[in-house]
């Protein structure tokens, strides 16, 4: 999957690198929850950085013009999130994402793997009600 974007935060782009595309009912647009690789130093993470973008095409396949971060794992990995439709909430106002949290791809050489926690299937909640989802 690579779909250049717009990070409307920092007004620089990027592009997707794996992650989940489904409709959601509550915006009535295509979601896509997707992390993406790093590609100067100045990143937090070398596959950590989680976003959340939506399309206005009729189609899945985007595009995706902008997208907003919602989750950074500094120095660690997070990566091929995958959003589960069946657990979605009021309508699709509440979704829920998961995602492999782990230290194997990290830049980090200062800290060691999150103990009990390296190499574990994380879930998130996101509620697309939030007005900070809304660019």
């Amino acid at each position: 999957m690579i779909n250049p974007f717009v990070d409307v935060e920092t007004n620089t782009r990027a592009h997707a690198h794996a992650g989940s595309v489904n409709w959601n009912e509550y915006r009535k647009k295509w979601i896509m929850i997707t992390g993406v690789l790093a590609t100067d130093a100045k990143s937090p993470s070398n596959l950590g950085e989680i976003y959340y973008a939506e399309s206005d095409s009729p189609n899945p396949e985007g595009p995706w013009a902008k997208a907003k971060k919602i989750i950074t794992h500094d120095r660690y990995s997070f990566y091929n999130p995958n959003h589960h439709p069946v657990f979605d909430q009021q309508g699709g106002k509440v979704i829920y994402f998961e995602g492999t949290y782990t230290y194997t791809f990290s830049r980090s050489e200062k800290e060691g793997p999150t103990p009990r926690y390296d190499y574990n299937n994380v879930m998130y909640r996101l509620d697309l009600g939030d007005e900070r989802l809304k660019f």
